[in-house]
């Protein structure tokens, strides 16, 4: 018997805490599920079985006539409608959807606990005894794996949304519980707070559709699972207020990045979704780079080994874009060092000595490693070549990583590309000489650093006449690790900081030119706080004005809320946007938190960290449900899990019985669309239609839906992997 995706995880977190879930087949074989929207709003929910079910009467058009509870018709009838999975492109050219309907019946009294109702309509008829705190509140909206307990700020949100019903506003801000879930025992009591009309649909605005109320969780005590219960209404998915439960969100999204290496094995005991290694030698096209272009590599170029780096998205390039992954975890294991750990995320590396999150770095790096051109002879020596592409994108549904045959080839060698790749090698080899038993492989990547710093010439004839965010990082990073590899190059040291010096004054200090420009949380910015963090974090600087002038500048973005100017203490959701609603913008949380996270580090006063974390920890909740839709995000955490991402291999894992590739970050809703029919196939079963829904509530689940279902590495996922390294500090729960 088949069922409703998302409710089918509702229902099975309810069996668990004791309840019971309220289903039945009609006379068109639908299942039912059901769950509240307010004390007087029953949500009936079912769909079409991927068009294997007919209806006789559209569910959109149903109305009062249609419905019956306990032998009366309800005052109003409401509807929303999407998809809920995607199959592959079948071989007639279409696209299998399977289309969700909820219609929201709305009574002339509130439900009585302990009432037997009889729902009847023309999709089947259901019996069920109403228990309150047995019965799902689709309007409760939580963190659905756990908040950080040394957080200020813990909230739930209450908004009711019954599609082209609209919202509702309560008469009197209703009472809450917190219950226990294994015996429903309260442990905390308040009165929602209401935070105001976010209703307004328009473009410049990213908002809920709801008037929002704030249901405070910041005296429930650390523990769980928990369940918020709303008055005479339902209650909330469960969710945790647990450090232990903190770390296992930080090991979900780093394992992911794991299971996305490129050109090695996947196999136990480290990884359950074991395949071979993939795309270990392309050929040498050294095509000029094009963010929109391809490779079209024929046999005539000499193959090289490239092992390293990350799949992006639902194919398998690895683009310039790129090296901000590795930078960003060598800079967020800087300033947190005591955050991360050796065997943290249980990966092959895992008892090396280091902790597993350099390792990752290393992995990252390895790629512009096996990019670099090492032939003396060649006019780019030392140059290091922009990353790996091929002539299209793979099928969905027909390979995976492990089975992809085409042919890649590579991006010339650019300046900015060797700029990265030598401060990455560079602040990598000065992190790594701290450890036993690295020192060779430090003195390696030294090295390497060398010979792209030595190659930039080729591409800039004055390093300081056009400066570049690339640049300055490579000349800081050079500075330090020439200062602990080889002290003895004085007049090398100070060059290197005399560059620093110059293209930070002219573009952070003076604030640059685009997209040379320091805008945090705006992913096309070519500097990020993680291209200077090193030199705000020097015990002993070589130029002390600048490195508060600098410091001054990250905690101002902290305090403005970044690019976005998000501010977080009025939000009605903590999503962090407020502009530029684009594909990765709806839940890349991470990238907004990034200021707040060094100002976190830099900051002295205890009153301001605190606050600073609690900033961040109020982001990190958006992604895991608490957000309009009730939706996590993020494969393998929460309750109401995404089905469908655009991800060839959690396809070929759920066709093996495992499921989605855990701690998957997919984009999100975002504002426009694509008009491409292949898309449209999953949008089109929004209702209310796409342009009339507010800007949160723009997804459905269907792969084929690139700007809501895919996913890259480098916008979205190392980001929120880096938030949650800052969050979880290796701390356990209090006993």
């Amino acid at each position: 018997m088949k069922s409703l995706s998302k409710y089918t995880l509702l229902i099975i977190s309810l069996l668990i805490l004791g309840g019971a879930s309220c289903s039945s087949r009609g006379s068109g074989e639908t299942r039912i599920s059901l769950s509240t929207a307010a004390r007087n709003t029953l949500v009936v929910a079912f769909d079409d079985e991927f068009g294997t079910v007919m209806f006789d009467q559209d569910p959109l058009t149903s109305d009062t006539s249609h419905w019956n509870v306990n032998g009366k018709a309800p005052e109003q009838v409401y509807h929303r409608s999407r998809s809920i999975d995607e199959k592959p492109k079948d071989s007639n050219g279409e696209y299998p959807v399977s289309r969700a309907y909820w219609i929201y019946l709305v009574l002339d009294h509130d439900l009585v606990a302990g009432k037997n109702y009889l729902i009847e309509s023309p999709y089947g008829s259901v019996s069920f005894i109403f228990n309150p705190k047995q019965m799902i509140c689709e309007s409760i909206k939580v963190n659905q794996v756990s908040y950080l307990p040394s957080s200020r700020v813990r909230y739930a949100n209450l908004g009711v949304y019954m599609g082209d019903g609209g919202s509702i506003r309560f008469s009197e801000p209703p009472p809450y519980q917190v219950l226990r879930a294994s015996d429903h025992h309260p442990v905390y009591s308040g009165t929602a707070e209401y935070r105001g009309d976010d209703t307004s649909v328009s473009p410049d605005r990213v908002s809920s559709g709801e008037y929002v109320y704030r249901l405070d969780l910041s005296e429930v005590p650390q523990g769980g699972p928990y369940l918020v219960y709303l008055e005479g209404a339902g209650i909330s998915p469960p969710f945790f207020i647990s450090n232990e439960k903190v770390g296992e969100i930080a090991s979900t999204y780093a394992r992911f990045l794991y299971h996305q290496r490129c050109g090695m094995v996947l196999q136990q005991p480290y990884s359950e979704f074991e395949r071979d290694a993939c795309h270990t030698q392309v050929r040498d096209t050294r095509e000029p780079w094009s963010a929109s272009g391809k490779i079209r590599a024929t046999g005539s170029q000499p193959l090289i080994e490239v092992t390293g780096g990350y799949h992006d998205a639902g194919d398998f390039d690895r683009r310039p874009f790129h090296a901000i992954i590795p930078i960003l975890m060598l800079g967020y294991y800087e300033a947190f060092p005591s955050h991360f750990s050796d065997g943290q995320y249980d990966i092959a590396e895992s008892g090396n000595t280091l902790p597993d999150l350099l390792d990752e770095a290393l992995w990252g790096l390895l790629l512009w490693e096996n990019l670099q051109i090492l032939d003396p002879l060649d006019a780019h020596y030392g140059a290091v070549r922009a990353g790996t592409e091929t002539s299209g994108h793979p099928e969905y549904g027909k390979v995976d990583s492990g089975t992809d045959a085409m042919v890649y080839g590579t991006w010339e060698a650019t300046g900015e590309v060797t700029a990265f790749a030598c401060g990455m090698m560079a602040q990598a080899a000065r992190l790594l000489s701290t450890f036993d038993g690295f020192s060779q492989r430090s003195i390696e990547l030294y090295q390497r650093a060398q010979l792209a710093w030595q190659a930039l010439p080729v591409f800039y004839d004055d390093m300081r006449e056009k400066p570049t965010g690339a640049v300055m990082y490579a000349a800081l990073q050079m500075a330090l690790a020439t200062r602990v590899l080889e002290p003895e190059k004085e007049s090398a040291i100070r060059e290197s900081e005399d560059l620093f010096i110059s293209l930070a004054h002219d573009l952070l200090v003076s604030d640059g030119y685009w997209p040379q420009q320091y805008r945090p949380g705006n992913s096309m910015a070519k500097i990020q706080t993680v291209h200077f963090s090193s030199f705000l974090l020097m015990r002993e600087s070589f130029d002390e004005q600048l490195r508060q002038q600098l410091s001054e500048i990250v905690i101002r973005q902290a305090e403005k809320g970044g690019y976005m100017g998000f501010d977080l203490s009025i939000p009605f959701y903590p999503q962090g946007a407020t502009k530029a609603y684009g594909w990765g913008a709806a839940t890349a949380q991470g990238r907004y938190g990034d200021p707040i996270a060094f100002a976190y580090r830099l900051s002295e006063d205890e009153q301001k960290r605190s606050d600073y974390l609690s900033m961040l920890s109020q982001l990190a909740d958006y992604a895991l449900g608490l957000n309009p839709l009730g939706q996590s995000y993020v494969t393998g955490l929460g309750t109401n899990q995404v089905n469908s991402p655009l991800h060839l291999d959690s396809y070929t894992a759920k066709e093996e019985g495992l499921g989605n590739i855990p701690g998957l970050l997919i984009y999100g809703p975002s504002e426009g669309r694509s008009n491409a029919d292949y898309q449209r196939v999953i949008s089109d079963t929004l209702y209310p239609e796409w342009e009339q829904l507010p800007l949160q509530r723009r997804w459905a689940d269907g792969w084929s839906l690139v700007n809501n279902n895919e996913f890259t590495v480098w916008e979205t996922s190392v980001w929120n992997l880096c938030l949650y390294g800052v969050l979880y500090d290796g701390s356990f729960d209090s006993p």
